[in-house]
C-alpha cells in the first residue's frame, strides 16, 4: 500500500495543516468527551482506544481523566509529538486504521471529529470497521463522530481566504463524486503549494449498513457534542454508537 499517493498521508503530517487548523476549539472537544465519559459510564479500569488521533490531545485529556488510552495515527510526525507525553498508561504508535496490529485488547474505540471516509472506496471503510471489531473486546463499543454530511453540503462555502501566520491560504470548496472535497492553495518563502481534502459524503444510512454487517449493533444515534438527539436536516454532526457483538 502506497500511503505517499494518499492525500491524508502528506496533508496531516504537514505543518501546514497545523498552521491553518491551529485554533480548533479545545474547549469544545473536552466537553464532548466529558460528555461521552459520563454516557458510557466508563470505569477507570476500561481501555479506550483513539483511532486516527493526530498530535494525543483527546488521548492526553482522556489519560488525565484517569484512563489507559493508546492513540494511533498514520502521521508520523504527528505521533512523535504524542509520545513526548506518553506515560505507562498512555501510548501511541503509527498505525493505518486498515492495518491495526491488535486483537480484543479494547473496551471502547473513538473515531472522533470526522476521522473517516478519507479513503477512495467503502470497501476500504468496511476493512476498517472490520479492524474495529477486531481490536474490541466482546460487547465492546466503537463511536465514530462524523459529519453531517447532508447539513455540510447545504451551508458549503464555496470560496474563502484565511490569512494565519502572513500566509494566506485560498480554500474552496465543492461536491465530486459523493466526496466533500476542500482544496487549499497558498505560498510560503516564494513556494507555491496545493493540498486536496477529500471525504466521503456518507449517511446514517452508510454507516448503519457497513456497522451491521460487520457485526455491531446501532445503539444511539447523536447529533452534536452535548449528546443530543440526531436530526438529519438540522443536525450539526452524526455521532454514532454501536456495540461489537457478544
Amino acid at each position: 500500500m502506497d500511503n505517499k499517493k494518499e492525500w491524508f498521508s502528506e496533508w496531516f503530517d504537514s505543518p501546514y495543516y497545523h498552521m491553518l487548523y491551529r485554533n480548533r476549539d479545545y474547549s469544545e472537544a473536552e466537553f464532548f468527551l466529558s460528555n461521552l465519559i459520563h454516557y458510557f459510564n466508563a470505569q477507570k479500569d476500561r481501555k479506550i482506544i483513539d483511532l486516527a488521533c493526530g498530535k494525543g490531545r483527546h488521548a492526553i485529556y482522556l489519560n488525565s481523566l484517569g484512563y489507559n488510552v493508546t492513540g494511533v495515527d498514520l502521521a508520523a510526525h504527528s505521533i512523535q509529538e504524542a509520545n513526548q507525553s506518553a506515560n505507562e498508561n498512555l501510548h501511541f504508535e503509527v498505525q493505518d486504521l486498515r492495518n491495526l496490529r491488535y486483537k480484543e485488547e479494547f473496551d471502547i474505540a473513538l473515531n472522533l471529529f470526522t476521522s473517516f471516509g478519507y479513503f477512495k472506496s467503502k470497501e476500504e471503510d468496511i476493512l476498517v470497521i472490520k479492524n474495529i471489531n477486531k481490536i474490541l473486546k466482546p460487547g465492546g463499543f466503537v463511536l465514530i463522530d462524523f459529519m453531517n454530511s447532508e447539513v455540510v453540503i447545504q451551508k458549503l462555502i464555496e470560496h474563502e481566504s484565511k490569512h494565519i501566520c502572513d500566509i494566506q491560504f485560498n480554500i474552496s470548496k465543492h461536491v465530486e463524486n459523493d466526496f466533500i472535497v476542500k482544496q487549499i492553495s497558498f505560498s510560503d518563502n516564494k513556494i507555491d503549494y496545493e493540498f486536496t481534502e477529500k471525504v466521503q459524503a456518507l449517511t446514517i444510512e452508510d454507516f448503519e449498513q457497513m456497522l451491521t454487517s460487520e457485526g455491531f449493533n446501532m445503539i444511539k444515534i447523536f447529533g452534536n457534542y452535548a449528546l443530543e438527539d440526531f436530526k438529519r436536516g438540522t443536525s450539526e454532526r452524526l455521532i454514532i454508537v454501536a456495540q461489537k457483538n457478544v
